[in-house]
């Protein structure tokens, strides 16, 4: 948990309030969207809480029905939160090497050295596809309004009072910072929702989430763009872009492939 200035509990819904201040922010995005339809682009989503049967998991952390952009307060932590499938295909590695009887270094270092035989790149290279299809976008957020910090004992306390029928068939009987901020989605989203939903004392509503990344590289915002689900025009005092956008091949990009162990390539055929 941190203490933000100016921070305060919402005395009438009860969850922690922290004052935009214009911050900028960070956001890693497929440049075939942001192209298209603007640096805040992002899937509309109609579900939250459990999802229908056989239909794929695909949602964010904090989606809501309408429209979620996701911003990170650092560059790293956008490409640690961006970065994660490669992540998981070189920690699958370990559970192989295991299987195989070696030790996980040995282990890489064999499907490395198959791999370059082959002309293929490694399960978890950054090839060179993936960096060109994306862009570091500089984001301005707004000067007025309210994000909600949902690592606060506060915003639990309100939430699981709010929501405890709901989160209890969604398997969380017990809000606790873990579950508010973890993979099951159908608890995550639900606490979205009603985030969402909220009418605050000063009459406002939510901008959206403030919530520590998992990867422990910084925090994140989850965004609700409101207007456009409305079919309204962008407002003046919204986010917006804060100058020109960046290739993700950046010291910040490379210094996570680094700690992570990830081999940044030029696209070529996957091992």
């Amino acid at each position: 948990m941190i203490e933000v200035p100016g921070a305060r509990t919402c005395a009438k819904t009860g969850v922690r309030l922290v004052p935009a201040d214009g911050a900028l922010v960070y956001r890693v995005a497929q440049d075939k969207y942001t192209f298209r339809s603007g640096p805040l682009s992002s899937p509309v989503n109609k579900v939250v809480g459990s999802l229908p049967d056989g239909e794929i998991e695909s949602r964010g952390r904090f989606d809501t029905v309408g429209r979620t952009v996701y911003f990170g307060d650092t560059p790293e932590v956008c490409f640690a939160e961006t970065l994660q499938g490669f992540r998981l295909n070189r920690q699958a590695l370990v559970a192989d090497a295991q299987a195989a009887g070696q030790d996980v270094d040995e282990f890489i270092r064999d499907v490395t050295s198959d791999a370059v035989a082959g002309d293929r790149d490694t399960p978890w290279a950054v090839g060179g596809d993936w960096q060109r299809g994306r862009s570091l976008l500089y984001i301005r957020l707004p000067l007025e309004g309210w994000w909600v910090q949902i690592d606060h004992p506060a915003t639990l306390n309100a939430l699981h009072d709010a929501l405890a029928a709901e989160l209890a068939a969604a398997g969380v009987p017990l809000l606790t910072l873990s579950a508010a901020t973890g993979e099951n989605r159908a608890a995550t989203t639900l606490l979205a929702q009603c985030v969402r939903d909220l009418v605050l004392d000063d009459g406002s509503l939510p901008l959206g989430i403030s919530f520590p990344s998992k990867t422990a590289y910084g925090r994140c915002l989850a965004w609700w763009n409101r207007r456009e689900d409305d079919d309204l025009m962008p407002s003046d005092t919204g986010p917006r872009m804060a100058g020109e956008s960046d290739n993700v091949d950046t010291p910040a990009f490379r210094k996570v492939c680094e700690e992570w162990g990830l081999p940044i390539l030029d696209g070529r055929l996957a091992y």
